[in-house]
């Protein structure tokens, strides 16, 4: 029977002599969204980045996640402004799809997300909101276990956050991944994740853990944090 979660392990991060993280463990559920709440300055990008591998955690003891496994949302955007929509998406893709599938799978994801009229688009022509949703794209085109999102909407505006938000809950009730989703916005958090960890205290620990299926209110959880 196939493991239902995914255990990090051993995670210890120090800045001289700020303990960030020691001992610290935490199981995500895969094929869901796992939303890592918290305030601000708590931890919770530094997790992410040691996860994924970008921070070197501070002992060998770690056990994680292979970095082929994992594709990353991050707060920017990292298109190639000299390529269009359609060959920034594509260039994620091309080490794994023939050229006719990659065309398929490209149109899929630009319909799903309602761009597809923007393909021949360059980056410096489009809003953030739409650069946004190209990135969530690329995330997903790279044949990825995990995808890994740190704080993917802070930059957008609200009614395109909500736009972006709801593509995205689409895409994975079709495509079903593991989300590791850091956010200190507890109405993201609620509208997406299936499961929330509450970090905090320091050493971080977790102080929560909510399914979100509970009814729980935006008041409630922010009493938690």
């Amino acid at each position: 029977m196939e493991e239902l979660m995914i255990a990090i392990k051993n995670i210890n991060k120090s800045y001289k002599d700020n303990i960030l993280y020691k001992n610290f463990n935490i199981s995500f559920a895969k094929n869901k969204v796992n939303c890592i709440l918290g305030k601000s300055g708590c931890g919770k990008s530094t997790l992410l980045n040691i996860i994924s591998g970008l921070v070197k955690n501070d002992t060998n003891s770690l056990k994680t996640i292979e970095q082929r496994e994992i594709s990353y949302i991050f707060q920017e955007d990292r298109l190639i402004e000299w390529l269009n929509v359609e060959e920034n998406i594509k260039i994620v893709g091309k080490k794994f799809y023939d050229k006719e599938e990659l065309e398929d799978i490209c149109n899929y994801y630009l319909d799903m997300v309602g761009i597809k009229k923007f393909k021949t688009y360059y980056p410096q022509k489009l809003s953030g909101g739409i650069r946004q949703r190209i990135n969530i794209i690329r995330a997903f085109i790279y044949p990825s276990k995990i995808v890994i999102m740190d704080e993917p909407f802070k930059s957008i505006d609200v009614k395109n956050k909500k736009i972006i938000m709801e593509n995205l809950k689409n895409i994975l009730i079709k495509d079903k991944r593991t989300v590791l989703f850091v956010t200190h916005d507890i109405e993201e958090a609620l509208f997406l994740a299936d499961k929330i960890f509450i970090l905090g205290d320091s050493p971080v620990k977790i102080k929560e853990t909510i399914e979100n299926n509970i009814n729980l209110s935006k008041e409630e959880i922010y009493k938690m944090i």
